[in-house]
């Protein structure tokens, strides 16, 4: 093709056809400028195309991230609301200084234990280290994503708080009260395990009792227990996350139908 053009220029020249030459050689130039337009513009189709590949990439983790997120404060409920409801228990007894019913109280010692919501942040992560995350600048996306993670970060710092005080609580209780039975606020299966050899052993059975009576009318216990039973917040925190995640999930997936049209 190069060949036959470059003869139809010699013949011209040879010719003396100056003004043919002239409209030949700009209407050469026109089919070069078209054909880098074509290619640019080719190029571009390619890399948007690329690019908006990445970006579905993106909001595909961070759908996923969402959804399991969901489901871990589904779980996360479920445990909370049951040890609140052992720690509402023991501390309407605590609050009659009612000790005529030890098991009951010692149950709401369930508290002891740690609840963490440990939030999936990789796909965010990802996305704000990236040059997508401009793509989505003060859209309805960008102002989910933005709410969303807020609210993940303040229930985790909330969390660490409430966790934090009840570690103290129990490191001050253990330090206080005899640590040998330090399972027993929470475990029936200590008393087992301590009677074992001799069920009938009356003198270990009141020391048991003596020490469970001594840790459940500890500060320490009831201060746990109390802010235990009274930490009711959880719950509008939880369904907040879950209906703005549910929130998100949808936009992420109208935005990647958007994207792939």
């Amino acid at each position: 093709m190069i060949s036959f053009f470059r003869k139809i220029r010699q013949s011209l020249i040879r010719q003396n056809k100056v003004t043919r030459y002239l409209v030949y050689a700009i209407g050469e130039i026109v089919l070069v400028v078209i054909g880098i337009l074509i290619a640019l513009s080719i190029n571009n189709a390619n890399d948007t195309r690329k690019e908006r590949k990445e970006l579905n990439n993106y909001l595909l983790k961070i759908s996923n991230d969402v959804n399991r997120d969901i489901e871990q404060i589904a779980g996360l409920k479920i445990r909370r609301d049951y040890v609140r409801e052992k720690a509402i228990q023991s501390f309407k007894l605590l609050l009659k200084n009612d000790f005529s019913n030890i098991e009951l109280i010692r149950e709401g010692g369930i508290c002891f234990i740690d609840f963490y919501f440990i939030p999936n942040k990789s796909g965010f992560e990802a996305i704000k280290s990236s040059t997508y995350l401009g793509e989505i600048n003060n859209t309805k996306l960008d102002s989910l994503l933005t709410g969303y993670y807020a609210l993940v970060d303040l229930i985790e710092n909330r969390e660490k708080g409430f966790n934090a005080f009840i570690e103290e609580m129990e490191a001050e209780l253990n330090k206080s009260v005899d640590v040998l039975p330090s399972r027993a606020t929470n475990s029936a299966r200590w008393e087992q395990e301590l009677l074992g050899m001799d069920s009938t052993n009356s003198n270990w059975k009141k020391r048991f009792d003596e020490v469970i009576l001594e840790r459940i009318s500890h500060n320490a216990f009831k201060a746990a227990i109390a802010r235990t039973s009274e930490d009711f917040t959880y719950e509008s925190r939880y369904e907040n996350l879950v209906d703005l995640g549910k929130n998100l999930v949808d936009e992420i997936n109208d935005e990647i139908r958007r994207l792939e049209k």
